[in-house]
């Protein structure tokens, strides 16, 4: 392997013999050239720093080693990420402890930018996230054993909490298809465990409260502009719950609109407080947007059905008005149960 010495007067065409193609292909980020750095003014980031990627025995100690006979000229630059906030270094953390342990005066780097995919997730990750991704993405594709399954787990978890991204399963798989690690693990069964370590909601989240029973009992009690199948003293509208459960979303929905259905008969408002029995932030949003979503097809379904009749029959010469959910007499509040929320929010 040949390797040079470099000094203040190397130039970059000594150092790199190297074509875009023989590096990284990076999903998130654009190669934009080579140049030359100071290693003492390299700033690492600190985006990728809990995966701990890069923490194998002997590591630095061989590249030291290695890099005191000189830089190797087939050896892929220090990656770094340039944006408005300036420079960072993204992968080979320790190649530039080795070249600074080994005093040299300027190395080379390998430039990128921000790609954008067309994907609104992914072009909507924060930099820190994408540094974190792709750091572990150049550890998934060297070769080495410096990305193991639970880094991947790791990386993705902090992504997906940092952005603030829904724990599901189709998130997960766009985050693990950008980390590099179908290259690592050819078979599925890697893959899939580090998906379902990544999806494991036994441990309840720490983002979430009013999860049991009792506790929502004393927020109803607490807060009397809702309640259990009575009528508000604050303003006398009748006022119903219902605790959400995914698997009887339908029959849950029936029940919130025959609540409806009887306000309307009796001439009266009905005012609907939902909540959750779920563990995780994600369950407890998709729960409440599931409930609207049924509620919306159970009310709208035989209305379409006879709208369908009325026209085959009569064609076009009886107009019927059009129907909507919130025309019914009712309110539907969800309870507050994810970290940030002080007051109920209205679904309907």
């Amino acid at each position: 392997m040949k390797k040079i010495k470099i000094t203040e007067s190397t130039r970059l065409s000594e150092m790199v013999e190297l074509t875009a193609e023989d590096g990284p292909q990076y999903p998130l980020l654009n190669f934009k050239g080579f140049d030359n750095r100071n290693p003492s003014k390299i700033k690492p980031t600190t985006a990728n720093y809990p995966r701990k990627t890069e923490r194998a025995k002997g590591n630095l100690e061989v590249l030291i080693a290695s890099t005191k006979e000189g830089w190797a000229v087939k050896r892929w630059p220090l990656s770094i990420f340039s944006s408005e906030n300036g420079e960072e270094l993204f992968d080979a953390r320790h190649t530039l402890s080795a070249v600074k342990y080994n005093d040299y005066p300027q190395v080379p780097a390998a430039l990128y930018t921000r790609k954008r995919t067309g994907n609104d997730l992914l072009d909507g990750l924060k930099d820190s996230s994408v540094l974190t991704l792709m750091g572990l993405f150049a550890n998934a594709i060297d070769g080495t054993t410096n990305a193991v399954q639970n880094d991947f787990v790791t990386a993705v978890k902090m992504v997906i909490e940092d952005e603030e991204l829904p724990l599901t399963r189709d998130v997960v798989d766009e985050l693990l298809n950008v980390t590099g690690v179908h290259s690592r693990y050819s078979t599925v069964g890697p893959v899939s465990g580090i998906r379902n370590a990544i999806l494991d909601r036994n441990k309840k989240s720490t983002k979430v409260f009013n999860t049991t029973k009792e506790e929502q009992k004393d927020w109803i009690k607490s807060n009397s502009y809702f309640g259990n199948n009575n009528y508000s003293p604050v303003d006398g509208v009748a006022v119903r719950s219902k605790v959400l459960d995914a698997d009887f979303a339908y029959r849950y929905g029936g029940d919130i609109l025959r609540y409806a259905f009887a306000a309307f008969v009796k001439q009266e408002k009905v005012r609907v407080l939902v909540m959750s029995r779920a563990e995780h932030e994600q369950d407890i949003e998709s729960e409440r947007k599931q409930i609207v979503e049924v509620m919306e097809e159970l009310f709208l379904a035989p209305i379409n059905f006879f709208r369908v009749k009325i026209t085959q029959i009569f064609g076009g010469m009886i107009k019927l008005p059009e129907v909507h959910l919130s025309d019914l007499p009712m309110e539907l509040w969800a309870m507050p149960q994810i970290d940030g929320e002080e007051e109920a929010t209205q679904l309907l």
